[in-house]
């Protein structure tokens, strides 16, 4: 996407931010915690199918894992399973987590501009506020957690929830991403979005208008365009 054209022909009212591997570096803890509940069962995947659903993965999916390993759960017993991966992750695994360097620097600039800013998130809203201030969470005019919708991304629920809590459409707005699984709820929303490869190749996240190595480099992209 061209800065002119992302600032003249587009302009961008709002955007919209996943949390885990794109402002806070807990992609690595997710995926530890995801492997201890699943090798509890004998469930074998690999890294990356676990970074592909983002840490945080799907009801359909927990069950066609648990269904293809010869378990037939039901709603009660997927909730039970993600209550226990948020419990590894809270007591195991939390006091590593933290914001990257570059996360608060980039959301105070674009608010100072006048971008409404939203948290668009598949981890549960008892972790998104213990690994952010109060203070640091006054920056989103909207947090979308997964206590908040009933169906998570891939579908688009989360961003169209999001773009009716922020009273914006589609067009004037912007996600960032780091997964197919997220790129495809924004995509499905109608959502312009931009990925950052922290935890996939650049390949894997064809699906998104422009990838960028890390967080860093899309501020410098914002720099030239709505800065």
């Amino acid at each position: 996407m061209d800065p002119e054209n992302i600032s003249k022909n587009n302009p961008i009212k709002a955007i919209l931010f996943d949390m885990d591997g794109v402002l806070v570096n807990s992609m690595n803890y997710h995926l530890e915690s995801w492997r201890t509940i699943l090798d509890s069962f004998d469930i074998k995947v690999s890294d990356q199918f676990i970074f592909e659903h983002e840490g945080a993965m799907a009801p359909e999916v927990i069950k066609k894992l648990f269904n293809e390993s010869g378990y037939h759960i039901d709603s009660n017993q997927i909730t039970d399973i993600y209550l226990k991966q948020n419990t590894l992750f809270l007591n195991q695994y939390l006091a590593q987590v933290s914001l990257y360097p570059e996360s608060i620097p980039l959301l105070k600039q674009l608010k100072a501009k006048g971008i409404l800013l939203g948290l668009v998130s598949g981890s549960r809203r008892n972790l998104i506020e213990k690994i952010w201030t109060l203070e640091e969470l006054a920056y989103f005019s909207t947090i979308i957690s997964a206590d908040t919708t009933e169906r998570f991304k891939p579908h688009p629920e989360p961003y169209l929830t999001a773009l009716t809590k922020l009273q914006q459409v589609a067009r004037n707005c912007l996600v960032i991403e780091n997964a197919p699984a997220g790129i495809q709820a924004a995509s499905s929303a109608g959502i312009t979005c931009f990925a950052i490869s922290s935890t996939l190749p650049q390949e894997k996240l064809s699906g998104a208008k422009q990838v960028f190595p890390n967080l860093q480099l899309l501020t410098d992209f914002f720099n030239k365009t709505i800065f």
